[in-house]
């Protein structure tokens, strides 16, 4: 993009560039065999490593036919999984533009699947301004919270994939979208995250993300986020505990806070600080045989994997004052796992999960069992069939 390009306002460059591009992915559908048929993945547009890279990685070995390409920037660490498997198409180049007007759908883990910019072409398509091609929502996990911009009328999607029961049943009673837009199909990497992992005794600290707008790594230093974590990482009964169960700890913040990693101190060698460059969430979770989380939804995968998990919520009533309301999903009542409100109880409750051999309550297995009906390595196959069937009538 030319610097002159760049002094446009973002949405009146996205403006421009849709006048620009859209007749020439109308055009070209017709006219250039590689957009015809036209199936385009992506996930952030800087990775590849959730349910878009799945889905794809699935359409490359098992149903070739299909012209599929996968969006993602240029120096993605990811981009290598993506080149090995082809396809790869460069995030925001010219090429991507015409390929989103052109593609008969549009794939993704976020909302305005495959767009450029997700936040304004959302606006754009709330004033009807939107690609041609069919949206297909791969979501990238299990939706527990209230979320009313997920509703039909501030979102339009044609296919919107949930990955469990009570959730399907949920979204499809209270969203408002059209029968038959949302499906209890599976999520695409659940395929792939009961494949075996490494068995060692492994505690996955993995929380969710908080309000990222901090002026500095100094005011977010001072959150009470920041100070409970801290706090956490150096306990000496941590250490000690991770010591006599020849035990190791790996925390992970949501992809959102590693800006703010260099915060955080390990107590113990026996605890790796992760980045998100060099860990892949997936193979954490594989690996793991215990996550402590606060309000992460990863501990849906975790319950669909059968392992024990412990909710360490410190800050609840801001969080659902800040963040994210209360939904349909209560922990206490549903969840997977005994609920922590300061590092007392989550340290008693680490101590008896490990003195029980990492393995859950019988009440808790019960609820993932009644949540997850669903169980098996089709979900992709069964996303494949939806949207070619959304697909077929050539819109």
């Amino acid at each position: 993009m030319t610097s002159k390009l760049k002094k446009i306002p973002s949405y009146l460059r996205e403006l421009l560039f849709m006048l620009i591009f859209r007749p020439l992915g109308a055009i070209g559908r017709h006219i250039c065999p590689s957009l015809r048929g036209l199936w385009l993945i992506s996930e952030r547009g800087t990775d590849a490593r959730d349910n878009g890279y799945r889905f794809y990685s699935y359409l490359v070995s098992e149903q070739p036919e299909v012209n599929a390409r996968y969006v993602i920037t240029p120096g993605s660490p990811d981009r290598p999984l993506i080149d090995k498997l082809g396809g790869a198409v460069n995030y925001r180049s010219p090429r991507h533009y015409i390929m989103y007007y052109a593609a008969d759908a549009l794939i993704s883990t976020h909302v305005q699947p495959a767009a450029p910019d997700k936040v304004i072409y959302f606006r754009l398509a709330q004033h009807g301004l939107h690609a041609r091609g069919r949206q297909v929502y791969l979501k990238h996990g299990i939706i527990n919270n209230a979320m009313d911009w997920l509703h039909y009328g501030s979102l339009y999607i044609d296919l919107f994939v949930c990955g469990a029961k009570p959730e399907y049943d949920h979204v499809r009673s209270t969203f408002g979208f059209p029968e038959g837009v949302v499906r209890y199909l599976g999520l695409c990497r659940y395929d792939s995250l009961q494949e075996p992992g490494s068995g060692e005794r492994m505690i996955l600290l993995m929380p969710t993300w908080r309000g990222s707008g901090y002026p500095s790594g100094d005011a977010f230093y001072d959150t009470e986020y920041c100070r409970s974590f801290r706090s956490l990482l150096a306990s000496p009964e941590l250490a000690r505990l991770l010591e006599e169960s020849d035990t190791r700890l790996v925390f992970y913040p949501h992809i959102e806070m590693q800006r703010y990693i260099d915060c955080f101190r390990a107590g113990s060698d026996r605890i790796t600080i992760a980045d998100a460059g060099s860990h892949d969430v997936q193979q954490l979770l594989r690996d793991c045989a215990l996550l402590i989380t606060d309000y992460s939804s990863v501990f849906f995968d975790v319950a669909y994997l059968g392992k024990p998990i412990i909710y360490y919520q410190f800050d609840e009533e801001e969080f659902r004052s800040m963040h994210y309301r209360a939904g349909y999903f209560d922990c206490r009542r549903d969840g997977f796992g005994p609920v922590c409100t300061d590092e007392a109880q989550l340290l008693s409750a680490l101590r008896g999960c490990i003195g029980s051999g990492m393995i859950p309550d019988e009440e808790y297995k019960r609820r993932a069992e009644l949540f997850f009906p669903l169980r098996d390595r089709n979900n992709c196959r069964r996303t494949y069939e939806a949207v070619r069937e959304i697909t077929s009538d050539g819109r």
